[in-house]
């Protein structure tokens, strides 16, 4: 199983998410036992005018909260979306910025009819600890991220001087340290002034791309959007210290695309250029991102490993 899933492409992958889903919503009624019985054929939910929904602020004395409470007693099954998505007709959720701020709904209706509301609350205060790394990616609603490739040597340990892409040594290297690569590489591939936009609202992910190389070289050009999302108890050990963060940490969490890849996110050396979307981070402030990722039959340290060195749109080194 664990073969099969690591196996799948994103596309698959998401349509394998909807089929689990769609499997929910089915043993969700099912369990009304049945619907049309406990409501009436005519209270099947056909318009977002027949949502029964309240939305209460948690209360931090007078200051309304960046934590609400969603509540919905129609027939529906319901997923709620502000940045991370909850799916419960009876949950709270995180709202990841102050003032006013959207609380998307999908009401998903007996009859397999799918209905979406957006509901506009507001925020006072940020009582509720938000992961910082959500406003590393995404600024204070979204940001920008390109090529460093004016990256110095000594930006983190290990940074090599204009080089932003290339292959190195796994758990070693913490940026491109053997085959390195800078800007006048990038604008032969198209890609030098791709952008890739990370989005607080609905954790969403945008690459725009240029990309000149051969079909299946990496994502043809265009403009893609996807999501994303972060684990940051996926660390791994450096076995050559310091690490980028200047610690014994090589990775200090995991960061996984959905429907949308980092530019030049592929396996060089994979037949077919398998895309990439799964990615060690190995540093990340408001400034910098820096990824990795081991090739397939890479196991243990100093195998070949490829690497992505990013910054701010707009900031210099």
């Amino acid at each position: 199983m664990i073969w099969f899933v690591n196996n799948l492409t994103s596309k698959n992958m998401n349509k394998l998410i909807n089929a689990i889903f769609v499997l929910a919503v089915a043993c969700f009624f099912v369990s009304c036992n049945p619907i049309e019985k406990n409501f009436g054929v005519g209270d099947v939910v056909t318009s977002t005018d027949q949502l029964n929904v309240t939305i209460t602020p948690i209360m931090f004395k007078t200051y309304k909260t960046n934590m609400y409470k969603v509540h919905c007693t129609s027939p529906v099954l319901c997923k709620w979306t502000t940045t991370p998505s909850y799916i419960s007709t009876d949950t709270t959720v995180l709202l990841f910025g102050k003032g006013s701020q959207n609380i998307k709904l999908t009401a998903f209706a007996a009859d397999g009819s799918t209905l979406t509301k957006t509901y506009s609350v507001t925020v006072d205060s940020m009582y509720y600890p938000v992961p910082k790394q959500w406003g590393y990616f995404c600024g204070t609603g979204s940001r920008t991220w390109v090529w460093a490739t004016d990256v110095k040597g000594s930006s983190f340990p290990g940074s090599a001087d204009s080089k932003c892409y290339g292959n190195g040594g796994y758990l070693a290297n913490n940026a491109p340290g053997w085959w390195t690569c800078g800007l006048s590489d990038l604008q032969g591939w198209g890609v030098a002034n791709d952008e890739m936009t990370f989005s607080l609202d609905g954790a969403a992910m945008k690459l725009v791309t240029s990309n000149s190389q051969v079909a299946g070289k990496g994502l043809a050009a265009g403009t893609y959007v996807g999501s994303f999302n972060f684990d940051m108890t996926k660390t791994k050990d450096t076995a050559s210290p310091p690490s980028a963060t200047n610690s014994n940490t090589y990775a200090i969490g995991q960061l996984t695309l959905t429907g949308v890849t980092m530019s030049l996110g592929y396996q060089p050396n994979g037949a077919g250029y398998p895309a990439i979307y799964t990615y060690d981070i190995l540093y990340l402030d408001n400034n910098t991102m820096v990824l990795e990722i081991p090739e397939p039959a890479t196991t243990g340290a100093w195998g070949t490993a490829w690497f992505w060195v990013f910054k701010r749109k707009g900031y210099s080194f």
